[in-house]
């Protein structure tokens, strides 16, 4: 049976895959900060990554696969944060190459920029900011520490692990109940996935243990304006409201600003596959909160320990 450590399990990625796995796998979930329990998994903590720490980590969980999901697999459309260097990234690929693990790094749509759309993985249509080119320098240096590394990007939704209100698409919803929607932007575009619909294409990936850089995303192009008026119809909201045309005519500048759909024509071909679009997306996010998924990433996991 795989052991799969998921690094950053805070994240909504991070939270959704391991909720996704966790009747399939042996899953252990170490949170960067705030303790997360979600139903099924072993979970702990590991708020500073050093050498040590993660090989005391690896050799405690006998994990055979580790999943890092750090500040570049936050969705574009969350706010900023103020940087995305993450070294962490580089040592847990490090602990993972001394261990024998394949290593998975979630890395993001952000890297590219306009004006060329769906993005290959060798695109050269690059986003221009300090952001763009520190998540840059971590795929490179994952790429180097760990030969068995699987670097995905991808721009994922779903629910948050900490707390009804705490989670970029939470807040959404918060402000389409309160028709407080007037600034969600209609310039940029990607290409959105379900973090769920994420974990069911990597699954496969980690079975291969496959390597390399792969686009893993939505079939369809999208602005945030637009998601969010698909968002409110499913949940039965009412519609955003629109920019004026002059805003629309804007160029966009900035990490995440303009254009970072991704072509994901390679991961396709491997897999035989398609790609889900935003709708059936947002519909198994209605699924999710009736069913009781969501509450599984509030649920109790098994406590590990808050430092290895």
């Amino acid at each position: 049976m795989k052991t799969l450590l998921i690094v950053g399990v805070e994240t909504v990625v991070g939270a959704n895959l391991a909720a996704s796995w966790s009747d399939r796998a042996r899953v252990i979930g170490l949170s960067a900060g705030p303790e997360i329990n979600i139903s099924g998994c072993e979970m702990g903590t590991c708020e500073r990554a050093s050498a040590d720490v993660v090989r005391r980590w690896l050799n405690q969980t006998q994990a055979t696969h580790v999943v890092y999901c750090g500040v570049a697999s936050r969705s574009s459309w969350e706010p900023t944060a103020k940087t995305m260097e993450d070294p962490a990234a580089s040592i847990w690929a490090n602990g993972a190459a001394e261990a024998g693990a394949h290593f998975t790094l979630i890395s993001s749509d952000a890297v590219f920029s306009g004006p060329w759309m769906f993005h290959e993985e060798n695109s050269k249509s690059l986003c221009a900011s300090k952001n763009a080119d520190a998540i840059r320098e971590c795929e490179e240096e994952v790429s180097e520490s760990c030969p068995k590394s699987l670097i995905v990007r991808t721009n994922a939704f779903g629910w948050s692990p900490v707390g009804l209100n705490g989670g970029w698409l939470e807040a959404l919803l918060t402000s389409l109940e309160n028709n407080d929607s007037a600034d969600i932007d209609p310039i940029s575009h990607a290409t959105p996935i379900l973090a769920t619909d994420l974990a069911d294409c990597l699954e496969a990936a980690l079975e291969d243990e496959l390597v390399g850089v792969y686009h893993i995303a939505g079939a369809e192009r999208i602005s945030p304006h637009q998601f969010a008026t698909q968002l409110a119809s499913a949940f039965e909201l009412s519609a955003p409201q629109s920019r004026t045309v002059s805003e629309l005519a804007a160029r966009p500048l900035g990490f995440g600003r303009g254009e970072t759909s991704l072509q994901t024509r390679l991961f396709r071909k491997e897999y035989d596959c398609s790609m889900p679009l935003v709708s059936e997306g947002i519909a198994r996010l209605v699924e999710q909160q009736a069913a009781g998924f969501r509450s599984r990433l509030l649920g109790e996991g098994v406590f590990v320990s808050k430092a290895a």
